[in-house]
This record gives C-alpha cells, sequence and structure tokens, in this order.
C-alpha cells in the first residue's frame, strides 16, 4: 500500500521533464537577448558617436584598390580545352 501523495515514478519523471523544459526555454531567451544586445552594441553599419563633428566624411576620394586597370574584356588567347560531342 502507496500514500496517495507521493507521486508515482511516471508523475516524478514527468514533473522533471517541465522543470527542464522550462529553464531550457528561460535560458534560451537570455542567450537571445543576449546576442540582441551584443549585435546592436557591435553593428558596424550604425554611425554611431563619430569624432568628427565638421560633417565631412572620412571616405578616400581614389577608387584605387589594387586591381590593375579595371577593364573587364573577352580573352584574346585560344582555349586550352577540347570538348568533343559524342
Amino acid at each position: 500500500m502507496t500514500p496517495r501523495n507521493v507521486p508515482t515514478r511516471i508523475e516524478a519523471a514527468r514533473h522533471r521533464a517541465d522543470g527542464a523544459k522550462k529553464g531550457a526555454a528561460v535560458a534560451a531567451a537570455v542567450a537571445f537577448a543576449a546576442v540582441v544586445l551584443l549585435a546592436r552594441a557591435s553593428h558596424p553599419g550604425h554611425a554611431g558617436n563619430s569624432s568628427s563633428t565638421s560633417g565631412s566624411t572620412s571616405q578616400s576620394s581614389s577608387d584605387e584598390f589594387g586591381f590593375g586597370s579595371g577593364s573587364v574584356a573577352p580573352s584574346t588567347s585560344a582555349p586550352d580545352a577540347q570538348s568533343t560531342v559524342s
């Protein structure tokens, strides 16, 4: 004879599983909030506080990136590979 107020093994397991699910949900919510706050604090597209107050931009007027002349033209040499249809 078991007393009525003692939970069965299945009920105890369900109670532990419910607690674990709630803990996991809280942990996920906290982690999500932390990621959102970190992303907002370090968002590279946001201007934030700039040290320059004159309104000028710090972009370079030169478009030189070291990629050569920048021309796009087809190759003048013959292709090295041959293909055949059988």
